[in-house]
């Protein structure tokens, strides 16, 4: 049985439906438009740092009172002597092109045995570390880093041995010297380091 609605009922019944009708309609999405802005600048806040260039060097004390030097590039070697004065070494650091080093006699190296000062290197870095008590308030720690990228020829010697799966595409020849100074250092003379490849 089906009732019939009198004249206010169903112009209520219209006014019902338009005003579902209207709250269901879309609405600009500036809220969906704010969020995407947000979001973008968020992420570009967070790109941005992630761009800055590794450090030429980093300086760390270890759990044991070790200091670890790690150089990346050979770049700001004043920089590096500052951050080692920081750590209480007393320290010559001098960087060079082409494979060089500099003249001997240009200081007096320590006669004690300093156990533990090692560097070591890698494709991508040179790691130093200098106990406790290596390097005196009297003495300097000295080194001397150069570099020569490989040439074309070099690299394709590399590459006649290799398995291949396996290719190198680039290279350098690096040359490092450190030891312990008593006493003075002079200003480098450079020289070509014992071994370089010829020019």
């Amino acid at each position: 049985m089906t009732t019939q609605l009198d004249d206010f009922e169903t112009r209520l019944l219209q006014s019902l439906r338009a005003e579902v009708a209207q709250r269901h309609q879309p609405r600009p999405r500036r809220g969906l438009l704010i969020v995407a802005g947000a979001a973008a600048a968020a992420t570009a806040f967070i790109v941005v740092p992630a761009l800055k260039p590794t450090p030429a060097f980093s300086v760390s004390e270890g759990n044991a009172g070790e200091i670890k030097v790690t150089i990346t590039r050979p770049e700001d070697a004043s920089g590096l002597e500052r951050a080692l004065v920081e750590h209480g070494i007393n320290a010559d650091i001098t960087y060079l092109p082409d494979l060089q080093t500099c003249s001997p006699g240009r200081f007096q190296k320590s006669e004690r045995a300093t156990p533990g000062l090692m560097t070591s290197i890698s494709d991508q870095s040179i790691a130093v570390t200098i106990p406790p008590g290596a390097v005196r308030d009297d003495e300097t720690f000295v080194l001397t880093w150069s570099v020569l990228p490989m040439t074309d020829d070099e690299i394709a010697d590399q590459n006649l041995d290799l398995p291949d799966h396996v290719t190198v595409v680039s290279g350098s020849h690096s040359n490092v010297d450190f030891a312990v100074a008593s006493g003075p250092v002079s200003p480098c003379e450079p020289v070509l380091a014992p071994g370089s490849p010829s020019p």
